[in-house]
């Protein structure tokens, strides 16, 4: 009866063993079908895309697009980074549209501003001015995108902005991985949009934030354009151009 049990308890687990074996072989062989027909659509695509000849048309950008998201991570992973956009903006709702990536970085596009995200972290490196599109209309004049809106209300002075700056980013440091609190702040000037004679009305104010070590040498900087009316329009951390000197 022992020996009867025994035999049966074996034969039970090499069912096992064999069971997750050929499971494991399953799931391998899934992945790599997959993986070819992923290789295949994007071979095609790179054809379809090299073969439009109007790269201003539908086609072609919705090619691109295609092209695009099969070459990325997929949506659940960007998530992250869509949120830290949209806390950014304040606008838990605006639209955020993902324009790929190059190199090691993702950019993303909302309220005509472009946001570069460290897909490792989701966390923002850089804010600016999203590309405008422009061309001529049939009279010879130009036409171009609109611009993002910018807030020049006279509400603050250059060092008051900067605290505005700093506190910003500060509170919201988790979406930019980055602690200016310790670092040290350097007004670097500003700029009103005048003609040198005639002072403007679109004032901006430049900060740039550092860590030195002993030797002097800037290990940590960020850098930062605020309006008068205390709105981040450029923000760029230079850590990672730093870390690769």
């Amino acid at each position: 009866m022992k020996t009867k049990l025994i035999l049966t308890g074996i034969v039970a687990v090499i069912a096992l063993v064999t069971f997750a074996y050929t499971s494991q072989g399953k799931a391998e062989t899934s992945v790599k079908a997959n993986e070819d027909i992923k290789a295949q659509q994007i071979a095609e695509l790179d054809a379809k895309l090299a073969s439009i000849t109007d790269k201003n048309s539908q086609e072609y950008q919705d090619t691109k697009q295609q092209l695009c998201e099969l070459r990325s991570r997929p949506p659940t992973e960007r998530e992250r980074a869509v949120a830290n956009v949209r806390e950014f903006l304040g606008k838990p709702d605006v639209k955020v549209i993902f324009d790929c990536g190059r190199g090691n970085f993702e950019y993303y596009t909302a309220d005509k501003w472009q946001f570069i995200v460290d897909p490792a972290h989701n966390n923002i490196v850089e804010i600016g001015e999203a590309p405008r599109s422009w061309g001529m209309n049939p009279d010879g004049s130009r036409w171009f995108d609109q611009a993002p809106e910018y807030d020049y209300t006279p509400r603050y002075n250059a060092e008051e902005a900067g605290n505005v700056a700093e506190k910003f980013i500060t509170d919201h440091k988790n979406i930019f991985a980055v602690d200016i609190s310790k670092m040290t702040r350097q007004y670097e000037g500003t700029k009103d949009g005048g003609d040198g004679i005639t002072p403007g009305d679109k004032v901006n104010y430049f900060y740039t934030w550092r860590t030195k070590d002993v030797n002097g040498k800037t290990i940590e900087q960020v850098a930062v354009t605020i309006t008068r009316g205390g709105q981040i329009v450029v923000f760029d951390n230079d850590n990672y151009d730093l870390a690769k000197n």
